[in-house]
């Protein structure tokens, strides 16, 4: 399960939702299962970062704003999870990614100069509060990143998705470290779990270096609406 989670995480960023499942079902509980499977997610976040470092090479200057505020999300998320359930996220994220999916496969519009900063500014916020989702629960958060980080940056989805896994790396260390400082974590699971992730997580970045952009895009937005979908029912029925 961590192998393919990490294979997932690194292409659409949705290890959470093999992973969690697959911790609860050892007997886990959910706040725990949920804090453990964030820290073990760090190794997939590294083996993909250092996978897609070809990608990034000519990207930092703006994929460190998006880092820097998924790590200030993944720390206010974290600590939400410490003090909540994940109830009342459980009904608000089908709406999210099914938007998500809708703002990858709508092309995007040619705007003006004032249009492009506005809605860059709004961009921005929406970047944040994905990074404290992740540091929350994360599952489905992947997707609503990709779609922001569409619109964003004008590049090929293998470069956006790089700064997607470097940012989730980021927003789940600022999680993890708070999650180590007070919770009662299930470190044999974390280890075992880690591994599988940290082998997965390095080969997905290469799986996407071959696929074209479009089919990515379509194949990432058609999944996220089947995803929404899911979680939907499984949330309101």
């Amino acid at each position: 399960m961590g192998i393919i989670s990490g294979v997932v995480n690194s292409i659409i960023g949705m290890a959470s939702l093999i992973s969690y499942p697959a911790l609860i079902s050892v007997g886990i509980p959910p706040v725990l299962a949920n804090a453990s499977n964030t820290v073990a997610l760090i190794s997939s976040g590294i083996s993909s970062t250092l996978s897609s470092l070809r990608e990034l090479k000519d990207h930092w200057k703006q994929a460190i704003p998006v880092i820097l505020l998924n790590g200030i999300g993944g720390l206010i998320g974290s600590i939400l999870l410490l003090h909540s359930s994940n109830a009342a996220f459980s009904k608000i994220i089908p709406f999210l990614i099914f938007f998500a999916a809708c703002s990858i496969l709508i092309p995007t519009k040619h705007k003006n100069e004032s249009e492009e900063k506005k809605n860059l500014f709004w961009e921005y916020v929406l970047l944040g509060l994905v990074g404290i989702y992740v540091g929350y629960f994360g599952a489905g958060a992947g997707v609503i990143m990709i779609a922001v980080l569409s619109r964003i940056m004008n590049s090929s989805y293998n470069v956006y998705n790089a700064t997607r896994n470097v940012a989730t790396l980021a927003s789940n260390l600022m999680a993890s470290i708070v999650f180590i400082l007070v919770a009662n974590l299930y470190w044999k699971e974390i280890v075992i779990l880690a591994i599988g992730l940290f082998i997965g997580g390095f080969i997905g970045p290469i799986i996407v270096r071959y696929i074209p952009t479009k089919i990515m895009k379509n194949g990432v937005g058609i999944f996220a609406i089947l995803l929404s979908i899911y979680l939907f029912i499984k949330a309101f029925f």
